[in-house]
């Protein structure tokens, strides 16, 4: 039977990088800030995890997610692309190719949001504007919840967040074991069609016929 957790106690390159992390604030992916370890957890805060994956038909750069909270704290999440040590590497002929990142941070409980998504391009970091809807999720004191996989595709510059709880588990076990035994809550967000600023995604699509549409459109 699964158990709670929460019983324990209580130069351009340069300027992209700097531009970042001014944006963000903070990062974390696979858990580098002790800021937001779960090694040991406190039943006042909430444990959030979920993955970062970047579909990439050539080389992976680094994708880029930026959270907030409601009292305006900002983290970002990486793909690990960009020269870290991704934890999700797809070769084909798995599908889709690419390679992504596990996250699991514990949090003060309360509302939070993704607010943009970024591609790296080596010399310059292309972000997105805010999406038409509220992507919001909220932390839950003492309860551990699945957000869902943080998608982003540079072929086509539009990202999506999915259910993909049954695949990801495993690898976030993997990576945290303090979430072994631990009672996750599916609460997979589900994000689509979330384009860059003129993306050539949607040429393509139009070209090929098939209007906007696709599985992150």
């Amino acid at each position: 039977m699964r158990k709670s957790i929460f019983n324990s106690r209580l130069p351009s390159l340069a300027v992209a990088i700097f531009a970042l992390a001014v944006l963000a604030g903070c990062t974390t992916a696979g858990q580098k800030s002790m800021k937001y370890s779960i090694a040991e957890a406190d039943p006042t805060k909430g444990i959030v995890i979920g993955t970062v994956f970047e579909r990439a038909a050539f080389t992976p750069h680094g994708a880029y997610f930026y959270l907030e909270s409601s009292d305006n704290k900002r983290i970002m999440l990486e793909s690990g692309g960009g020269g870290g040590k991704p934890a999700i590497v797809n070769q084909p002929p798995e599908v889709p190719k690419g390679v992504g990142s596990t996250f699991a941070m514990q949090l003060p409980p309360g509302k939070y949001k993704v607010t943009r998504w970024a591609l790296d391009y080596g010399r310059r970091i292309k972000v997105s504007e805010g999406f038409k809807q509220p992507v919001e999720f909220d932390v839950v004191a003492g309860q551990v919840s699945y957000i869902g996989r943080l998608d982003a595709s540079r072929f086509l510059e539009v990202a999506g967040i999915r259910d993909n709880y049954a695949e990801d588990l495993p690898v976030l076990k993997s990576k945290h074991p303090t979430l072994e035994s631990a009672e996750i809550v599916n609460r997979s967000m589900h994000v689509r069609g979330w384009w860059l600023p003129n993306p050539t995604g949607k040429d393509i699509l139009e070209r090929l016929g098939h209007g906007q549409t696709c599985d992150l459109c």
